[in-house]
Parts: C-alpha cells; sequence; structure tokens
C-alpha cells in the first residue's frame, strides 16, 4: 500500500515547459498583490513610497529566488519549499514549512478571491447593479489589531470565484492550463494600459511627501516613516509567491531541471517591474490614504475624473477576469502541496489519490476550495495580507538555508543551476527575510505562531487517523 501511494504522483501529467510555467508564475504574482495589497498597503504604512517597499522587497526575492532555482533543479519534486525543506532538514521541519506554505497559498488564494469579489461589484456597479452587502461582503473587519463584526453574512461572489476555479481544475490540468493562459494575457493588458495611461495623468502632488511622517496609532503601532516602508515591503512580499508555486509544478513539467529555474528567474524579473510601474500611477493619480479599499486601482483611476472613465470600466472587466489566473496558480499549488502532504504520510492517505481518468488530485482539489470558500467568504483581506507574507518569509529563509546546507552535507550532488557567490547571496537571503519578517511587527509573528500551533495539531490528528 505505501509503495502505490508513493507512486502516484507520476501519474500526474508532464504539459508545462518554460514559458508555460512563467505564464503561470506571472498569473499568480500579478494577482490580488498587485490589484489588493498595493493599496493597501500605501494606504495603511508607506504611502507613495509603497514604489521602494516593492523595490526593497524584489531585491529580498532574488536572493530566495536564486535559491530556488538551485533546489528545484536539484530536487524536481512536487511540494516547493517544503520538499527542498525535508531534503535538507528532514520530515519534522519540513512540515513546520509546509504548514507555513499552507497559510501562504491558502490566504493567497481567499485575498484574490476577496479581490475579485470586489472588482467584480464594481464592474457590475457601472450598469446600475449593486449586490446586497450582507451577501458581497466580509463580515469580520480589521480595526487596529482586532476584528470586529460587521453586520454581512457572507463575501458569496469571493465563495463562487473559488469553486468555479476549483471545477476547472477537476477538468484536468491540460484543459484548464489553456483558459489560464488566456486569462493571464487580459489581465497583463489591463496593467500596461493602467500603468502607461496613470503615469500620464498622474497629478506629482500626490507623491508629496514621498515617505510620510511617523505617525503612533493610539493602540501604540506606528504607520508611515522609514519603518512603514520596510514594513510595507514585509507585507508586499507575499506578492511574490508565484514563483514559489513553480515549485509545485515539478512533477507536471517536461524537463523541470531546465525550464523550472528559467521560469522562476524571468517571473521575478518582469512582476518587479509591473509592481512598481502600478504603484507609480496608483499613487500618482490619488491621495494614498484612499487607496485602502478591496479595489485601489479603480478607486484611483475613478480619482482621476471623467478623462479616464473607460480605462476604469475596461480595468474593471480585465482584473474581473484576470484574477482567475492569480486564484488558478494558488489552488493548483495548494491542493499539490496537501497531495504530497499525504504521499509522505502526513495526511491521510486518500487526500493524495490521483484521478484515473482526467491525472488531477481530486480530494485535495476539494479540500482546497472548501477550506478557502471557508476563509475568504468570512475574513477580511487586511488580515490575510499579514498571513500570508509571514508564512512566505519563513519559507524563503529556509530554502536559502538548505541551499548552503546540502552544499556542505552533499557537495557532489548534480546541480544543474548553481547559486552564483554562495557564501555571500544565502547568507544575505536569510538575513533579509528574518528582517523583514521582524519588520511586519509582534502581532503579525504572533499570528502565524499561532498557525504552527494548529499545525501541529493537524499533524497530531493525522497521525491517529493513519493508525
Amino acid at each position: 500500500m505505501t509503495n502505490k501511494t508513493a507512486a502516484q504522483p507520476a501519474e500526474l501529467e508532464r504539459v508545462f515547459g518554460a514559458g508555460a510555467l512563467t505564464l503561470i508564475g506571472i498569473g499568480s504574482v500579478i494577482g490580488a498583490g498587485i490589484f489588493v495589497i498595493t493599496g493597501q498597503a500605501a494606504a495603511a504604512h508607506a504611502g507613495p513610497a509603497i514604489m521602494v517597499s516593492f523595490i526593497i522587497a524584489g531585491l529580498v526575492c532574488v536572493f530566495s529566488a536564486l535559491c530556488y532555482a538551485e533546489m528545484t533543479a536539484m530536487v524536481p519534486t512536487a511540494g516547493s519549499a517544503y520538499a527542498f525543506t525535508k531534503e535538507a532538514f528532514g520530515r519534522a521541519t519540513g512540515w513546520f514549512i509546509g504548514w507555513a506554505l499552507v497559510a501562504e497559498y491558502l490566504f493567497a488564494g481567499c485575498a484574490i478571491a476577496i479581490g475579485w469579489s470586489a472588482y467584480m461589484q464594481g464592474v457590475i456597479g457601472d450598469f446600475g447593479i449593486h449586490l446586497p452587502a450582507a451577501w458581497a461582503s466580509s463580515p469580520l473587519t480589521m480595526e487596529g489589531q482586532s476584528l470586529r463584526l460587521t453586520g454581512a453574512i457572507v463575501n458569496l461572489p469571493a465563495v463562487l470565484i473559488i469553486l468555479a476555479v476549483t471545477l476547472s481544475h477537476l477538468a484536468g490540468t491540460r484543459e484548464s492550463g489553456k483558459l489560464n493562459v488566456i486569462m493571464v494575457w487580459i489581465k497583463l493588458s489591463a496593467v500596461l494600459l493602467f500603468i502607461g495611461f496613470g503615469l500620464a495623468h498622474a497629478d506629482p502632488h500626490n507623491w508629496v511627501p514621498f515617505v510620510p511622517s511617523l505617525e503612533t496609532h493610539p493602540d501604540g503601532s506606528t504607520a508611515y516613516g522609514l519603518s512603514g516602508v520596510f514594513a510595507a515591503a514585509g507585507i508586499v512580499f507575499f506578492a511574490y509567491l508565484g514563483f514559489d508555486a513553480l515549485g509545485t509544478a515539478a512533477q507536471e513539467t517536461r524537463n523541470p531541471q531546465r525550464d523550472l529555474p528559467i521560469a522562476i528567474l524571468a517571473t521575478l524579473g518582469i512582476s518587479t517591474l509591473l509592481y512598481i510601474g502600478v504603484s507609480a500611477a496608483m499613487t500618482g493619480l490619488a491621495d494614498f490614504r484612499t487607496l485602502g479599499t478591496d479595489a485601489p486601482i479603480t478607486t484611483a483611476i475613478a480619482a482621476a475624473g471623467p478623462s479616464l472613465a473607460w480605462l476604469k470600466t475596461y480595468v474593471g472587466v480585465a482584473v474581473t477576469i484576470g484574477l482567475w489566473a492569480g486564484l488558478w496558480a494558488v489552488v493548483f499549488a495548494l491542493s499539490r502541496l496537501l497531495m504530497y502532504f499525504a504521499n509522505d504520510g502526513l495526511l491521510p492517505a486518500r487526500i493524495g489519490a490521483i484521478d484515473p481518468v482526467r491525472k488531477v488530485p481530486r480530494a485535495s482539489l476539494w479540500l482546497t476550495a472548501v477550506l478557502a470558500m471557508i476563509v475568504a467568504g468570512t475574513l477580511p483581506i487586511s488580515l490575510l495580507g499579514e498571513l500570508i507574507s509571514t508564512g512566505t518569509l519563513m519559507a524563503f529563509a529556509t530554502v536559502c538555508a538548505a541551499v548552503l546546507w546540502l552544499r556542505r552535507t552533499q557537495p557532489d550532488r548534480p546541480r544543474p543551476f548553481r547559486v552564483p557567490l554562495v557564501g555571500l547571496v544565502v547568507p544575505l537571503g536569510i538575513a533579509a527575510c528574518l528582517f523583514l519578517l521582524a519588520s511586519m511587527g509582534g502581532y503579525a509573528v504572533a499570528r502565524i505562531l499561532g498557525w504552527q500551533v494548529i499545525g501541529l495539531g493537524v499533524l497530531l490528528l493525522s497521525a491517529r487517523a493513519r493508525r
């Protein structure tokens, strides 16, 4: 029985090349991070200096991306940071990082779904159609560091888009992947148009002061100033999780040792340039304090007045369609991670089963969908951003450490791609990730530690169920 379960991932169909993987990575990176969290982080932490926050996060990602490229070429199996950590430090540490990845993928998918809900409502609102707030918004919101009830029941559109994306996955990876490519190109057209027309209509006064003065909230937390720029860098860091998600596609890639490193580095470079452009256009069109909405791009375009009304409609439609691609990649990644857990005996074996006809992990896809629908239907996007980034930073730091450890313990192992200047790049990658994690504050760190306690409970329950 054990051998049969371990062999199941080989039944996945190898359908991706470097180009398709890069589009998946960009489709994941250009999602809630660019369309939602950018505005949230600018309004709450960095102001116009959110551009610098993305540069900082991008530089940190360079170190991590190089390490991911070496590990994916050396360990071309599904599971991404989980598989790499297990390879270097054992299964127990692998679970710890893998569970942080569950937070990363789960909450990222929910943030995308919530963003989709907001943009979709903006589009239909332009045609005079308005959904009841009780059924189209989160029943919880963040006030300082606390949650409070809003009076809403559930964010039903966010729940339904997760269900729709899951059903597309169940049709088969090849079929749903073709649809995903179309969605990515639609989304990229909206991003490029927004950058071009947004910068052309930007008011330079909105960029002054570039770094807003430090403010202290009643609960003792701070915003803006230089510390706000670094805090925002930590929050938007999750926007780069797309290249991490690529590692989960290893067993569905035709030549993973060559294609994955290419796709990882290409995704990072292209996405960083797009993030900086969107940040500049968004904060140039509107006062940064008004951008803390679930649909900040349309908020920024609306501030430009009637001259860009056509762009608001087009971007709203294109983003509503294009956010599908970001959610597609996250559902893909989380379902494969849960499958890999099951194949390693960390979750019930049936979760890792592969559908013999469609060649997809049906049970893990449904588990992903149920968890995501619960979270997206109830939690606010401002809370999700912190949970995503903390999990991402933990995973990236550990992958960097895994590269250094395996260089010492397995120096003769074949490495189709090698991190240049490994003695400098890896320590810088670890230090930068830990610095950004600390800059997010004690509340964010406490939440991810609480998430790890939940993970320990899941592991113990799973072990009992497998006896």
